[in-house]
């Protein structure tokens, strides 16, 4: 069984939602069995990128995603719900700018004896990630201000 593979069996074993395997199963319209099948690698069966999809959307799990980034030397960062209202860019704008100074000061800290604990990527990763949704926020913002105004 791939690692991919593995992961989105422990996905729909373990729904971030809480669905049982059974009732995502019923949501992606397959039968459990077959589903199952997949997800163990039987013989005969293997777990196509639709079906992962699927899953992913059924569970509202990412966990496929984030390998698949780190596999490929990226990262995942999922798109926060924006709506805009008032002054909304600019406060968008102003966490950006205090998250990165986070990041920023996470990364200078850690670097300051020239070695990188894995506590401090583990807070240097996750400062990171909070700085890079703050930054697609304000993006998405934007896109949505020019699709009014197209």
């Amino acid at each position: 069984m791939s690692a991919l593979t593995a992961i989105c069996h422990a996905m729909v074993k373990n729904s971030p939602n809480g669905l049982s395997a059974e009732q995502v199963a019923d949501v992606i319209g397959c039968p459990y069995a077959t589903m199952m099948s997949e997800l163990s690698a039987q013989p005969g069966h293997k777990l196509g990128a639709e079906r992962m999809l699927g899953l992913m959307k059924a569970t509202e799990g990412r966990a496929p995603m984030h390998e698949m980034a780190r596999v490929l030397g990226g990262v995942f960062v999922e798109m926060p719900p924006v709506s805009v209202s008032g002054h909304e860019v600019t406060r968008g704008l102003v966490a950006c700018i205090s998250e990165f100074g986070d990041f920023a000061a996470q990364v200078a800290r850690a670097m300051d004896d020239g070695t990188v604990t894995k506590d401090e990527l583990a807070r240097i990763c996750a400062d990171g990630q909070t700085a890079l949704a703050a930054i697609l926020r304000v993006m998405e913002l934007a896109r949505n201000a020019q699709k009014r105004g197209a």
